[in-house]
């Protein structure tokens, strides 16, 4: 895998902000975001492939990921996001420039389109979550996601100190470990995990979350504990005739399985929606040239 640097920004409130640029670095800009595990780089034959057709992906590092400095306690992590990631487009000089979201950050996808509708020409959710308005879809999630995100509903002051124990066992256990114990009963991700490209790209994208010495769980808890743990159905009003939304959904999704995606499609039939069979939440990983596909019609000059 091509070693990438980290390019550095101040932000408005003087914390260090890193963010990386993978493809080509002045292609056609498309905005990533990594999911909350940090996974900010991309196989290697989706990096060249990305470069070969002149697009450039630029990749925030969040608040207390890798070398970007935390924010306090007392300030919105959610908007901090939101703010960082504005200057980081701001930085790259994009004016426009569509989205590819990771799992529940897909949420913060729609909160960019919402603050700059200009500027974002469409949001392409691989394993894209909605909001979460049935106690049961939390009650049909594989046992990590359910651990995790219904602790963050149900017992919110809880969360902090279940998210430390499971950055914790993943240093003991390692990434590889840790992988199979969170999606084992989803075949097609633990697959496409021992990919040699994409494990290398796990891998090495996740140290910004996890590494010898740094552990993101404290911003890992900020983002789960924000806003996308409530109903924000109302948020998606305004888009509906306005944005571009393409789903990639794995039906072997261990935090959307079909009845819930299922349920997502009834309640949101607006958005379009693809799904695959033999993939799961990393659905990415498997299917990146269709994510390339997809977004050709939506990127700028």
């Amino acid at each position: 895998m091509k070693e990438r640097e980290f390019k550095s920004l101040l932000s408005a409130d003087g914390r260090r902000l890193d963010y990386l640029v993978l493809g080509d670095p002045r292609g056609a800009p498309v905005l990533f975001l990594p999911l909350d595990y940090g996974l900010v780089r991309w196989p290697a034959p989706a990096e060249a492939e990305a470069e070969r057709r002149g697009i450039r992906v630029i990749v925030p590092v969040r608040a207390g990921y890798g070398l970007s400095d935390p924010v306090s306690k007392k300030v919105d992590y959610d908007a901090a996001l939101l703010a960082d990631t504005r200057q980081i487009l701001d930085a790259e000089n994009v004016t426009r420039c569509p989205i590819i979201s990771m799992g529940g950050d897909s949420y913060y996808g729609f909160q960019l389109a919402l603050e700059q509708p200009d500027r974002i020409t469409a949001l392409l959710g691989c394993a894209g979550v909605l909001p979460l308005t049935r106690r049961e879809q939390f009650e049909r999630m594989e046992k990590w996601h359910r651990f995790i995100l219904a602790g963050a509903k149900y017992t919110p002051h809880l969360l902090p100190f279940m998210v430390k124990a499971g950055f914790l066992l993943a240093r003991k256990i390692g990434k590889r470990g840790f992988i199979h114990a969170v999606y084992g009963q989803c075949p097609a991700d633990v697959e496409i995990f021992e990919n040699t490209d994409v494990f290398e790209a796990i891998v090495t994208g996740s140290e910004v979350a996890l590494s010898e010495d740094h552990s993101a769980h404290a911003a890992f808890s900020a983002q789960i504990l924000g806003r996308q743990k409530t109903d924000w159905s109302d948020d998606l009003i305004p888009l509906q005739d306005t944005l571009p939304v393409i789903f990639m959904n794995g039906l072997q999704d261990p935090q959307v399985p079909v009845e819930t995606l299922k349920e997502f499609q009834r309640d949101f039939d607006w958005i379009e929606y693809r799904e695959y069979e033999d993939a799961g939440q990393l659905v990415f990983f498997r299917y990146w040239r269709d994510a390339l596909d997809i977004l050709a019609p939506y990127l700028g000059k």
